[in-house]
């Protein structure tokens, strides 16, 4: 019986070609297709289903081959190799004008004896020619077979193989390798990916591997010593690896000199990044690289696409963009199996596309999803570069697998054929096809994002002429026609490959490109850093030719001018530090920058320390001041429910409560973690002041805290919110608590609140009768475990110093008003009376105005009706120094799974639909006006067992609506959408609002903190944000992109970002809280709480 590979365990719980739409004529579009009788290029990669190239037997048989492009005799014109698994290799000539000629035979070219996977062009031996490097492995080939190949050139297009001689016939199961500068020693390194043998491994076997250092299995490290490669992982650091590393990238990724390494690894291994600390050391350090990596994880690109000098990731998964394709091609992963992988130190990881966005301190942030670059089904060679010649970098992705093998029904279907007796008189390749036949075989299209500024990308495949429908891998881009415009070859499985012309000469847009002329053992140059200027706005590549997917892409640097035909300078960074600066460059043209013009080595500059803020945590905090979540599973009562509700903590508290003129602060504890109070010294210090009153009452989970003078004694008493989801409704840890200060800062418990046990999210005080004292308004989270359930909110009125509870009275329509998350009282009309304005998860921004002593619900003549979002926080300041009260309010953002619009708005719909005493929830969306399941047949039915029998196949469940799934009687049901996800700022016009969305910078993750200062002196409010949301459900990627952000006013009324090199933010935790604090010698700072994390003090550096 064949196996299956153990990976399938993780996702086994909770017409056959894509159409697309006519092309225009070729005339029309960026690029167009050759035919063969143009080009003379018939290479096929084509793929024989036998026994020991199945899917079932070799994990690896629809992989694909590589490609690599380059100018091979030096005349001018670049030449082109592809890879073959089964069939042989080909060299191709470029005669010019696109046609090609084949000369593998006569180059020296040999047959193979193995499966061969990616190639590079590359000087090896200093010559001036580009030698060819093969790496080899599949499934059985012999130790002596599977050995990698080097063609060194040796001039008049003929090749002579001696990879033996120079050290690097790697025996292993080799994927990719890259020639890098490790040691800035000018010659060439080499770094290999070599992956298992094996594919049915268990977690366990791959730790066990790391630990084994198995020499067929491990990437290799290669210095080049005097022209001789000498294996030195281990002694540099590279060891532990036990991954099918797929993509690799050499380049430095932080910016410090040293050319890094990132590998991208299938299954469940995470992603490596190698940082290099100098000389060719390296450390393994992809926790501090990014919050999460790609699961699945193929090619990888480091492109600055942003133009900010830095350069990003793009790494590919295999998460499908269609609907259908997504709900029957793709499972759901298993809570258990997923926590139990990162408990044995396996790393974030999730089914999509990454790209990571370089935020200048060599950390990254995902932002596939605001890109929407995030899905492109089972996808291979991401390319990055200026396909139009516009200024901005393009995404060029590769995509198509031969078999759908996680085609959840032809896994049905192969599970039943195999549970049967096999039939003797059938031939082992008989039953593979007849296997392989199960599975569907889909070809599809390519993706070409163009990027249109602001990191927005729209997918323009059709547009641009990529209609194709293949099954494609390894791609590259170079100029084979020298007429300034990349065009792109692809290596195509079962078909031959394809050669697009790029047309982009016809569109008036000018080009630069540049030839370097490297030091002598580093001929091309690679590694280099080119940086181009002009006026205000720079480009920027670190130069390197291993890109996307086992391919290597022309040895020439390209940038895109769009309308510049004049740049001012360029600056050219080798190596060793040295630097060319070429000034006053007319476009269109091919620049060759020499080596041996270079000036003398750069002293780098250490980073200019005069940021806003400086984290002065180690100095504040003797020991770390940390939170620490206690476990509780949300979802054992929801299956279906999009994030925890029981991680909203910790709660922050700022306040002077010994009226010594230093702020303090209470921190709140998880359930059965003591509060904290901290007392601040002269010195900006602070120190703990443990209080029994509030070890007693531990057991409460702390959402969030407030100081106010409860009883106008002139102190300030604490009011403490209890949240969470890890008790039952009206559960007595469920009561908020009120400490009374003795005036000196100790604290006892009150018993002047009324007898309310909701779970809770805020506290407002506030004086609704103008009496002088304080009254309160309390905002309700959730009903728990009843999501969405409206819980009701409360007015509390001060009546000598007893809390009465008078929401009936004066507030009826905070009766099971929704899931408040936020409020904030203020006068938005200046009048007598402030109103109060509340936000929370799928309600609009609620405005509620006090009116004949009632609080009445004005939102709708506000200009708030189509607000409803998952709003976190509100923040009220005259924003716009108009002498009227704005607000900047929290949301989920746009960097999330879940879109909407008023036009196409989200929906929840919930009900106890099989009656058996738990809520039933659904997200759903709509696609083509038909509204659907956000969730898939699997888990939907652990919610809802019924649907097994009532969709009895993935194809069903994928094709059914809604209505279909939880009947179309919805009467009694609870339904919900958002209009909005954007963080927003409300802009106070005379009572009425006008919304304006916060910078595209700001929308990459949730925002669950605001601080609005003057944080420069120059008499405008900024605004200091902070968030992420690391408590959702599994199949969903948890919103972790944000690492804080400072938004400086201006004049214009716009917020302009600072980057982290200007502001010196740094907070990529899970933020819950951000307050500003008064420290000593007129210092101010800003504490921020983090659930499940210490917390920080960063100084206001002005």
């Amino acid at each position: 019986m064949l196996r299956y590979c153990l990976i399938i365990l993780l996702f086994t719980s909770c017409s056959k070609s894509k159409k697309v739409e006519e092309n225009s004529s070729p005339a029309t579009t960026l690029f167009s297709l050759l035919p063969e009788e143009k080009t003379h290029v018939n290479f096929n990669n084509t793929i024989t289903e036998d026994y020991a190239n199945f899917f079932g037997v070799y994990n690896y048989a629809y992989n694909g081959a590589g490609v690599a492009v380059g100018d091979i005799n030096n005349d001018g014109l670049p030449d082109l190799y592809f890879v073959g698994n089964q069939v042989e290799d080909k060299l191709y000539l470029n005669k010019g004008n696109f046609s090609f000629e084949d000369i593998t035979s006569s180059s020296g070219i040999k047959s193979k004896k193995a499966w061969h996977n990616g190639v590079v062009m590359a000087d090896v031996n200093g010559d001036n020619l580009l030698d060819i490097y093969i790496t080899a492995g599949g499934w059985n080939e012999s130790k002596k077979d599977r050995k990698n190949l080097l063609y060194i050139n040796q001039g008049n297009s003929k090749f002579k193989e001696a990879a033996e001689s120079f050290g690097i016939a790697d025996s292993g199961f080799s994927v990719m390798a890259s020639f890098f500068d490790m040691d800035n020693d000018n010659d060439l390194d080499l770094y290999i990916t070599n992956r298992p043998k094996d594919f049915f491994l268990t977690h366990e076997t791959v730790l066990k591997g790391k630990q084994q250092f198995l020499d067929d299995y491990r990437d290799k490290l290669y210095e080049n010593k005097d022209g001789k490669f000498i294996d030195i992982s281990f002694k540099n650091g590279i060891t532990n690896t036990f991954g099918y590393g797929l993509g690799l990238a050499t380049s430095d990724l932080d910016k410090d000199g040293n050319i890094d390494i990132y590998v991208g690894n299938d299954f469940f291994e995470n992603d490596y990044y190698f940082k290099n600390t100098g000389k060719g050391i390296f450390n393994e350090e992809v926790r501090n690289f990014s919050n999460h990596v790609s699961y699945y994880t193929m090619g990888v690109d480091a492109v600055d696409i942003n133009n900010d000098g830095f350069e990003d990731l793009f790494s590919l998964d295999m998460y499908p963009e269609d609907y259908v394709r997504s709900k029957t091609t793709m499972a759901p992963m298993n809570v258990e199996l997923y926590n139990s992988i990162l408990n044995k130190g396996f790393y974030n990881q999730y089914m999509h596309n990454v790209l990571n966005l370089n935020n200048g301190n060599g950390f990254f942030s995902d932002i596939s999803q605001l890109a929407k670059v995030n899905s492109t089904d089972w996808s291979w060679a991401c390319l990055g570069a200026d396909f139009d010649n516009d200024g901005d970098k393009d995404i060029f992705v590769s995509n198509g697998y031969k078999r759908d093998l996680w085609d959840r029904d032809a896994g049905i279907a192969r599970e039943k054929y195999t549970s049967k007796p096999i039939n003797q008189n059938k031939s082992p390749n008989q039953i593979i096809k007849e296997i392989a036949d199960l599975y569907p075989s889909v070809k599809l299209q390519n993706y070409m994002f163009e990027n249109k500024g602001n990191l927005s990308f729209t997918n323009q495949a059709t547009k641009w002429g990529l209609t194709e429908l293949s099954f494609s891998n390894g791609v590259v881009f170079g100029d084979l026609d020298n007429d300034g415009d990349l065009d792109l070859i692809t290596n195509n499985i079962d078909e031959r490959a394809f050669i697009y012309k790029n047309n982009s000469e016809k569109s008036g847009n000018n080009y630069i490109k540049i030839k370097l002329n490297g030091p002598e053992k580093n001929t091309t140059g690679i590694g280099a850093k080119i940086t181009l200027f002009h006026n205000d706005s720079i480009q920027y590549q670190d130069f390197k030719t291993v890109r996307g997917y086992l391919s290597s892409v022309e040895p020439v640097l390209h940038f895109g001018l769009g309308d510049i035909k004049e740049v001012d300078s360029l600056s050219i960074v080798w190596n060793d530090g040295k630097q060319n600066i070429v000034k006053n460059i007319t476009a269109n043209q091919l620049l060759e920058i020499n080596y041996k013009n270079s000036i003398a080595n750069i002293k780098r500059e250490k980073e200019d320390k005069s940021q806003l803020l400086t984290n002065k945590s180690d100095i504040a905090f003797t020991t770390p001041i940390i939170h620490l979540e206690n476990e509780y599973d949300d979802y054992k009562d929801q299956i279906l429910l999009p994030h925890k509700l029981s991680t909203q903590g910790p709660a922050l508290a700022v306040g002077d409560i010994n009226n010594d003129g230093l702020d303090d602060f209470y921190l709140g504890g998880s359930k059965d973690q003591s509060p904290q109070v901290l007392i601040q010294n002269i010195n900006s210090s602070f120190t703990k002041n443990t209080q029994k009153v509030f070890v007693n009452d531990k057991a409460y989970e702390d959402v969030f805290a407030h100081f106010f003078d409860a009883d106008n004694d002139n102190d300030l008493d604490l009011y403490v919110v209890s949240g969470g989801n890890e008790f039952k409704a009206q559960d007595q840890f469920y009561k908020d608590r009120l400490y009374i200060n003795d005036g000196k800062g100790n604290f006892s418990k009150s018993s002047s609140l009324p007898e309310i046990k909701t779970s809770g999210s805020c506290v407002v005080p506030l004086d609704f009768d103008n009496d002088g004292d304080m009254d309160l308004f309390i905002g309700s989270r959730h009903v728990p475990r009843k999501y969405p359930s409206p819980p009701s909110s409360f007015i509390l009125e001060n009546k000598n110093g007893k809390y009465i509870d008078v929401t009936n009275t004066i507030a009826p329509d905070f009766k099971n008003l929704g899931m408040v998350t936020s409020a904030v009282s203020s006068n938005i009309d200046q009048d007598k009376n402030n109103e109060l304005l509340i936000v929370g998860e799928w309600m609009k921004i609620h405005v509620f105005k006090w009116l004949n002593g009632q609080y009445t619900d004005i939102t709708d003549s506000s200009g708030l009706s189509k607000t409803h979002g998952w709003w976190n926080r509100i923040q009220a300041d005259d924003i716009d120094n108009d002498g009227d009260i704005d607000f900047v309010v929290g949301n989920l953002g746009l960097n999330y799974k879940f879109k909407a619009t008023p036009e196409k708005p989200f929906y929840v719909y919930a009900n106890d639909y099989d009656q058996n005493g738990t809520q039933d929830v659904f997200l759903a969306k709509k696609i083509d006006n038909k509204l659907v399941p956000i969730r898939g047949k699997q888990c939907s039915t652990e919610q809802l067992p019924h649907l097994a029998k009532k969709f009895e196949s993935y194809n069903e469940f994928a094709n059914a609506e809604l209505f279909d799934i939880i009947g179309k009687d919805q009467k009694s049901a609870l339904k919900y959408q958002v209009e909005t996800f954007a963080s927003t700022l409300l802009i106070n016009e005379g009572g009425k609002f006008t919304l304006k969305a916060l910078p595209i910078e700001a929308q990459f993750s949730v925002i669950n903190g605001i601080v609005i200062d003057d944080l420069n002196n120059d008499g405008i409010k900024d605004i200091i944000i902070g968030g992420n949301r690391f408590e959702v459900e599994i199949e969903t990627t948890r919103s972790d992109a944000s690492i804080g952000l400072v938004l400086l006013g201006s004049k214009s009324g716009e917020f302009i970002p600072m980057n982290y090199l200007e502001s010196g933010l740094f907070i990529p935790d899970n933020v819950k809280e951000i307050k500003k604090v008064k420290l000593s010698k007129d210092k101010a700072g800003i504490l921020v709480a983090t659930n499940n994390s210490p917390l920080k003090l960063l100084m206001i550096n002005n």
